[in-house]
């Protein structure tokens, strides 16, 4: 009948199996909670158990608990509380010796705290069954039971630990939402405020777009009434030089003609000296003639000098064409001191223009795509480049595009500002080439057309210049593009068919006075059409170029006129040079590296005729001096043809003693 004392820790809640001892609601002491610290020093002790038939329990609490016991309460109370008490704690024993072996099991997060017995330091719940009579823990060695207590704190610092380790992961787990939650709200505010100045931006935009729409219909058409003008004075002034040019030569080779006439009839009888003179007179008298005729008078049915109104009308047209020059020139210089107009800024200046447009693709790229902007800004902008190329003058100067204003604003126009290039799918890439398609394009095809002096070198050389810029943009499947290839070749063919070389023998040259000079200059002027022609290399085919001069034009009009005159071999051998420089650089040449064309080899008999000719004079032995001179001009030129078989025969012929290179 061994007693033991049980001490028992009251934990902050009560044991599952707790049994209430009130019956009632009156006389029963509040029972004062006592936390995990005070166990220690207000903990409830438990009397010895019961031993050999006395079943009697003590139950002592702390001092404030047993003080604040009603000593007037029922025994029969009391004794049932007791027994009460003693199931209850016979229960907590049975209970401790099994709760060793699942001690590795952590506590649920909710599950109540446990009640643990304690006798002399251990709790008995560490305490490992025994078999046979119930024994105490004191007769366990101290070792054990020190082995015992730190086995049981192990446990609940692992507990504890792993309690600690939930909590900071929740802990951060809360941290990491509540930042990705303060990002989320600034996110949206920069959303929103970004919605909000994207709302402002488009709104003006929308304003801008609607005014500079009615900007470009108002002052648009002001342009295209400019350029009409300008056009239309081109216009003028090239018929202006080709009507007076017409007219020069119709009166020349009218007087000319009835004087040739006149002497052939005369030098048909024979080609003496005397005849020569009277070939000579008849000449002059049918110039005469003609000119009487053009200042004779001659009345009509109203007794009008028909004659006389002709030479006024000539006057006034001569007049006319002087104040139209002087009118042209006037327009000319006001056009190109535009700058602007009498708009705003915003509207007016080109650079406004395009940094509002730029600012929107760069800032609303997708709104800006969206709304095919791309396709829009050449009819925006192409105004502004009309009004600018009204200084744009490609017959009568070469100008780069990169010298103009409109093209170093707009050639990187929508390209991004890191200076990465263009996107493949960037359609603005293409905005200079577009404007230049169909802005530069159709002027330039006008100044071909209506205004293109073909027998001006000048002209001719900037028409090229001009051609080979806007090629430069272009792509060759461009129809603006073959449609100014058509109207070149077209002027070209019309040029060639309008050239006459006279073929007038040396007789007639001798008796005819002017005559002379007269096929001089219609040589000279098929020379220069021939050159011209060439300038076009690098630009027209090569088939057309063959046509053009060497078939039509020097096989046709050229040679027929050097072979009337090759009697004078001193004037033959000079033309003859001329022919051969004005096809440098295509047919002849020493930059010419490829075979020479089968339509030169006319030329090339021409050549080898003024030889043989060269040679008969050189076997008489009349000016040997001057022969040898024309025969290494002959022999250059057969050079530059690369004919130089021929060259060494010449060479061989006259004992020259430079060599053939």
């Amino acid at each position: 009948m061994g007693e033991f004392l049980t001490h028992r820790f009251i934990m902050c809640s009560p044991a599952p199996d707790f049994i209430s001892l009130d019956c009632s609601t009156t006389n029963r002491p509040a029972v004062e909670v006592i936390s995990d610290e005070d166990t220690d020093f207000q903990g409830g002790f438990i009397s010895a158990l019961p031993h050999k038939g006395n079943e009697k329990a003590v139950f002592t609490a702390n001092e404030s608990m047993i003080s604040s016991l009603s000593e007037d309460e029922d025994e029969e109370e009391n004794l049932w509380e007791e027994e009460q008490l003693k199931k209850g704690i016979s229960k907590r024993i049975d209970e401790g010796s099994n709760r060793t072996a699942t001690s590795d099991v952590p506590l649920h997060p909710h599950q109540q705290p446990q009640v643990y017995a304690y006798h002399g330091g251990i709790p008995l719940s560490l305490v490992p069954p025994t078999i046979g009579p119930a024994s105490s823990v004191d007769t366990l060695p101290m070792s054990q039971q020190a082995e015992l207590a730190k086995k049981a704190l192990q446990e609940n610092v692992k507990r504890l630990k792993e309690s600690h380790a939930k909590t900071v992961s929740s802990l951060a787990k809360t941290d990491d939402n509540l930042t990705a939650s303060l990002m989320s709200i600034t996110s949206l505010e920069s959303s929103l405020s970004a919605a909000g100045e994207k709302y402002v931006f488009m709104q003006k935009l929308r304003d801008f777009i609607s005014v500079i729409c009615d900007f470009m219909q108002e002052k648009g058409s002001l342009i295209e009434e400019i350029v009409d003008q300008m056009k239309e004075l081109n216009e003028k002034h090239a018929s202006a030089i080709l009507e007076r040019r017409v007219a020069d030569n119709n009166d020349e080779m009218v007087e000319q003609g009835a004087s040739v006439k006149a002497a052939m009839a005369v030098l048909k009888q024979g080609s003496s000296t005397s005849e020569i003179a009277a070939a000579t007179s008849a000449a002059l008298a049918a110039s005469a003639s003609i000119r009487q005729q053009a200042q004779s008078v001659k009345l009509d049915e109203l007794g009008r000098d028909e004659n006389f109104q002709k030479r006024r009308e000539a006057e006034r047209r001569a007049a006319a064409r002087q104040k139209r020059r002087a009118r042209f020139e006037n327009k000319r210089a006001s056009a190109m001191e535009i700058d602007g107009s009498d708009a705003s800024e915003e509207y007016s200046q080109l650079s406004r223009v395009k940094a509002r447009f730029e600012k929107w693709k760069r800032d609303y790229s997708s709104t800006y795509r969206d709304a095919y902007m791309s396709l829009t800004v050449p009819s925006i902008f192409s105004p502004y480049v009309r009004l600018e190329l009204l200084k744009w003058d490609p017959l009568h100067q070469e100008v780069d595009f990169f010298d103009m204003e409109w093209h170093g604003l707009l050639f990187n126009y929508g390209k991004p500002e890191d200076g990465d290039d263009f996107a493949p799918d960037d359609t603005d890439a293409n905005l200079v080439p577009e404007l230049v398609e169909k802005v530069a394009i159709p002027i330039l095809h006008h100044q071909i057309v209506h205004c293109w002096d073909i027998l001006s070198t000048r002209e001719t050389k900037n028409a090229v210049a001009a051609t080979s810029l806007v090629t430069n943009y272009v792509s060759a499947s461009s129809e603006a593009l073959a449609e100014l290839f058509t109207a070149i070749r077209s002027r070209l063919v019309e040029a060639v068919a309008a050239i006459t070389v006279p073929t007038w023998g040396p007789l007639v040259l001798k008796a005819v006075p002017n005559a002379p000079q007269v096929s001089a200059y219609r040589f000279g002027t098929s020379v220069r059409l021939m050159r011209n022609i060439c300038m076009w290399k690098d630009i027209m085919a090569l088939p057309v170029l063959e046509d053009l001069a060497l078939s039509e034009l020097l096989f046709g009009k050229v040679l027929p006129h050097v072979r009337s005159i090759s009697s004078n071999i001193h004037d033959a051998v000079t033309r003859t040079e001329k022919i051969v420089a004005s096809l440098s650089g295509v047919w002849t040449g020493q930059s010419v590296t490829r075979t020479h064309s089968r339509l030169l080899q006319p030329l090339v008999d021409c050549i080898l005729t003024l030889g043989e000719n060269l040679e008969k004079r050189h076997a008489s032995g009349l000016d040997d001096a001057e022969t040898m001179g024309l025969a290494r001009r002959l022999k250059r030129m057969l050079v530059e043809l690369h004919e130089h078989d021929h060259a060494r025969e010449i060479v061989r012929t006259f004992n020259h003693k430079e060599a053939v290179w």
